[in-house]
């Protein structure tokens, strides 16, 4: 049997996936970095969530969530979004939004809007001030309506006090007749969702009425929110009848549906990332000629190669106690192309058989080009001799038919497909494999007697 031989070639493979994985890793995260795809895929996620490209960039640029990202350095330039927003922050930060939410884009604000335009038609100033400040006593009761737990008899004496308004300033009854139906509607269908629910405290209750308008206000443009929503706040109010406070659990619960969302959120990006570690594992085994099926097939038929990789995989192992990690990000692309010739002296140090090999050739009188497609030219690597006579170097060891090639791809694909597991995969599996070995006797060494 061969099964030292086997486990030999496979610390072997694992090892140099292992390296390859770094590598990888290094790549992947420099291209995630500077096309900003953790920051952009949380902001999409955050918009499905709350259903509305306006919500969210007011959710944003909402101070709790604009601390935690960097802002634009130059005029028209967008701002570097957060990778990362804590659940409490987001919670906090859309019930502040809803709850002003109620007062700024509720009826009340079209009917202001109207009544200030037909105040500025107003000839006489003191009485066009006179009836501004009448107007912010209007507002005051409006807000007042919201904390006030009197339901029909609060919104009866708004609708009273308005149109007592309009009956003292006839100039602007016209655009108070045609928007009172809207603001009467707005608060009717406030109070018959709370009808059905319940509350414990006064600033509890207040807190809940206020967050319940800016989901009646933001309904035209997020229904999936106010949805979402208004179930979190049925089931605080639910836990409020024990005792407890409704908004706190509400909070709570809003952590939680936020949590949940970044859970999927996760093993969306986990996926991304994977996809992109294979497609980056297989560029660096194109470009470097790492040939899984090769490198396998070169450690069975030679032991002494399967030795020194044995020896520097059983240091490297020894020397690390934890996987390693990807270089930290940089902006600079430079950078990260750095990891591809340190890989390259990696693999060379551990004498594992990668790299295509170049000879020069007789081009036939045609000139040298590394575009294989252009007429009248030979395909090749322009170089000079140590005279300084121009050659044409090509790639000795390519396939030389179709079964090669498959072969040579699927090497590639392996290669690439091991790389996208990770480098803490193949550390812990490389270390377990080590300590099998470890465990058994090396056919090499002499058995003591006696």
């Amino acid at each position: 049997m061969y099964l030292q031989e086997i486990l030999e070639v496979a610390i072997g493979l694992v090892f140099m996936w292992l390296v390859l994985s770094v590598a990888a890793m290094t790549l992947s995260e420099w291209l995630g970095n500077a096309l900003q795809w953790r920051p952009k895929t949380l902001e999409a996620s955050v918009q499905q969530m709350l259903g509305s490209e306006k919500l969210t960039t007011q959710l944003y640029n909402h101070p709790l969530i604009a601390n935690l990202y960097r802002p634009a350095k130059k005029s028209g330039q967008k701002p570097r979004r957060p990778s990362y927003i804590p659940s409490s922050k987001f919670a906090l930060a859309l019930f502040d939004i809803l709850t002003k939410a109620g007062l700024e884009v509720s009826p009340i604000k079209n009917m202001t809007s109207q009544v200030e335009l037909q105040l500025a038609g107003m000839e006489n100033p003191d009485l066009r001030k006179l009836a501004q400040q009448d107007w912010n006593a209007v507002l005051e009761t409006s807000k007042k309506v919201i904390a006030s737990p009197l339901g029909e008899t609060a919104i009866d004496s708004l609708k009273a006090q308005i149109q007592a308004y309009g009956e003292k300033y006839p100039e602007v009854q016209p655009a108070l007749e045609d928007t009172l139906p809207q603001v009467e509607a707005y608060f009717q269908q406030f109070l018959e969702e709370q009808r059905t629910s319940a509350s414990s405290g006064a600033e509890s209750q207040r807190a809940m009425r206020q967050i319940r308008l800016g989901l009646l206000a933001v309904e035209g443009t997020s229904p999936s929110l106010r949805e979402s929503v208004s179930t979190i706040l049925r089931s605080a109010e639910t836990y409020a009848l024990q005792g407890e406070q409704s908004i706190a659990t509400a909070r709570v619960s809003m952590e939680t549906w936020f949590n949940d969302a970044m859970d999927r959120l996760s093993g969306t990006y986990k996926r991304q990332v994977q996809l992109t570690a294979f497609l980056v594992g297989f560029i660096l085994a194109l470009v470097l000629n790492v040939d899984s099926i090769y490198v396998a097939s070169s450690l069975w038929r030679e032991p002494t190669l399967r030795q020194a990789i044995i020896a520097s995989a059983s240091s490297y192992s020894n020397q690390n106690q934890a996987a390693p990690g990807a270089v930290p990000p940089s902006s600079s692309a430079v950078t990260a192309m750095q990891s591809i010739p340190l890989l390259q002296q990696q693999l060379q140090v551990l004498n594992i058989p990668f790299g295509w090999n170049t000879a020069p050739f007789n081009t036939g009188g045609k000139p040298c080009s590394l575009v294989p497609f252009v007429a009248n030219t030979a395909w090749g690597i322009p170089s000079r001799t140590s005279q300084g006579l121009p050659i044409c170097k090509g790639i000795s060891n390519l396939p030389v038919d179709v079964t090669g090639w498959l072969g040579k791809l699927l090497g590639f694909v392996i290669t690439a497909a091991a790389t996208a597991q990770g480098a803490p995969f193949w550390f812990d599996l490389l270390k377990k494999m080590i300590n099998v070995r470890s465990s058994g006797t090396n056919p090499d060494e002499k058995v003591p007697v006696g």
